[in-house]
């Protein structure tokens, strides 16, 4: 097996052209060089260098090898020492709903030397595997995938709202929903609908909640990004059901319509995830100490 201080020592004769040279650079004596190179050639089984008088000229073997492994010996020599990594950065991989992410988190993180962020998208689901892989540190879940390695912390209830464009106008009086949602729930059925997806996970769970049944349409509009739904509503394109926080300073500034905030709530956890193993990491106690603070 090739050690690594033997290539180490065939890098530095290569670029010196001298055992003496390589051995100053290395801190290493001329003997413990040459034997490098020895062995090096030996484990090979090709002669590396042509001994000089005065120099070491590599052969057409030599300068193949060099050319091979001489990026990789840089990048190895670049590694940080431990005393650089202990001052380095703290890095804090986080994955999250796009949504949830900007209108609740962007605004509280500010730009500093000592710690770094690293942002990643997507579904609970493949957020969560992509954690069990160690590839991210914490992850933002809307719903609580069993895993044994894995624990969960509440950090926030969200509630569900349906609401309508600008111009809507609810053809069923106030007085009418508080006893009966009937009339409302019949014409709510013939208006064009926007889903975050085909199977309407969210509009369905609402209308069997609020209503007691089964919405049978089919979304006129399917688009992924509920703050893409939201604006699609404000141009007037059809209904929805959206998490209050995405709501209510549009329905303050007219922006889009509450038609129905029920009584009986709808609402859902959102957790913060991480490994079990990490509970006690930095990047896990920073995080929740991020998010109590956004969430106040």
């Amino acid at each position: 097996m090739v050690s690594l201080e033997w290539y180490r020592s065939f890098i530095e004769v290569y670029r010196v052209g001298t055992v003496s040279g390589a051995a100053q650079v290395l801190h290493l004596t001329q003997p413990a060089v040459s034997q490098h190179i020895a062995a090096l050639e030996s484990t090979l089984g090709t002669q590396l260098f042509q001994r000089m008088p005065r120099r070491m000229l590599p052969t057409e073997a030599g300068k193949r090898l060099y050319n091979r492994i001489a990026a990789a010996i840089e990048t190895l020599g670049s590694i940080p020492t431990k005393s650089a990594l202990a001052d380095a950065p703290l890095l804090i991989r986080l994955g999250t709903p796009q949504e949830f992410f900007s209108e609740h988190i962007l605004k509280y993180l500010s730009q500093t030397d000592s710690t770094l962020f690293s942002i990643r998208f997507g579904l609970t689901q493949e957020l969560i595997e992509q954690l069990l892989e160690n590839n991210l540190d914490c992850v933002i879940a809307t719903q609580k995938i069993p895993k044994s390695e894995l624990e969960y912390q509440l950090i926030f209830e969200e509630s569900f709202w349906l609401v309508g464009p600008p111009t809507a106008i609810i053809p069923v009086s106030q007085d009418v929903l508080q006893v009966d949602l009937t009339p409302l729930e019949q014409w709510l059925s013939q208006q064009p609908w926007i889903a975050y997806s085909e199977d309407l996970p969210i509009i369905r769970r609402f209308w069997r909640v609020v209503f007691g049944r089964r919405l049978n349409v089919n979304p006129q509009f399917v688009i992924p990004d509920l703050r893409s739904i939201r604006a699609a509503i404000a141009q007037g394109l059809g209904y929805s059901v959206l998490p209050d926080y995405l709501c209510k300073e549009w329905i303050a500034e007219n922006r889009i319509t509450l038609v129905l905030k029920p009584t009986l709530a709808v609402t859902n956890h959102i957790w913060l995830a991480y490994r079990k193993s990490e509970r006690q990491s930095q990047q896990t106690a920073m995080l929740l100490n991020l998010l109590e603070a956004s969430l106040l």
